[in-house]
């Protein structure tokens, strides 16, 4: 809407967005922290959520980090898919589809398309296909760092995701058959918005 009718969309919309966006990644934190920090979680796996420090203001510093870091990975996918829908809103069926389709095709490669939960039959596929598709798009559109699990997506599909999700929007800016002006000011916020998240995401390495 914003893209179509900036005027009638108002600066009211795009505080919406970003309230939107913060609220996203303020909760793909808390799940995120969550799990990290319960004792049981960390006794079992504990390469795998270890990575919270023990340290009270550190753990401030991260969790912030990562409220900023999905934030920033949900602005970034979603306005790909806006510039996509503005012009031609089969495209994000085409892109958005395409990718889920390889995921799957992934998933059954790797003999890992079935979910964890011990199901039968026709149910185990079903629930298995709903849970995939489902935690492809939140991992997609939130980049919730607990996502990255082997029962989850797993390791490469959670790098891959989060690599395309700032990438995907620059795809998406050269099909927008806006006005370039539009186009030059979605460039520079994208280029920040890419520089950001780059700088968030090696400060959160080097907490």
């Amino acid at each position: 809407m914003w893209l179509s009718n900036p005027e009638e969309a108002g600066t009211f919309a795009l505080a919406s967005i970003g309230i939107s966006a913060a609220t996203t990644g303020f909760t793909s934190a808390i799940i995120s922290f969550d799990m990290y920090v319960d004792v049981a979680h960390r006794k079992v796996q504990p390469k795998f959520y270890g990575y919270i420090p023990d340290d009270n203001g550190l753990r401030g510093r991260c969790f912030a980090l990562m409220t900023l870091i999905s934030a920033l990975h949900n602005v970034s996918r979603s306005l790909g898919c806006a510039l996509l829908a503005a012009g031609d809103g089969r495209l994000v069926v085409v892109f958005v589809g395409g990718e889920i389709t390889v995921y799957i095709a992934y998933k059954l490669l790797r003999e890992d398309f079935f979910y964890f939960m011990k199901l039968d039959g026709a149910l185990a596929i079903v629930v298995s296909f709903c849970d995939r598709v489902l935690v492809k798009i939140a991992a997609d559109f939130t980049g919730c760092f607990h996502l990255r699990h082997p029962y989850e997506l797993g390791g490469l599909a959670f790098c891959i995701s989060m690599v395309w999700a700032q990438a995907f929007p620059f795809v998406a800016l050269q099909l927008y058959k806006g006005y370039e002006t539009t186009k030059d000011a979605l460039t520079l916020f994208l280029v920040g918005s890419f520089t950001l998240w780059l700088l968030l995401n090696v400060a959160f390495f080097c907490k």
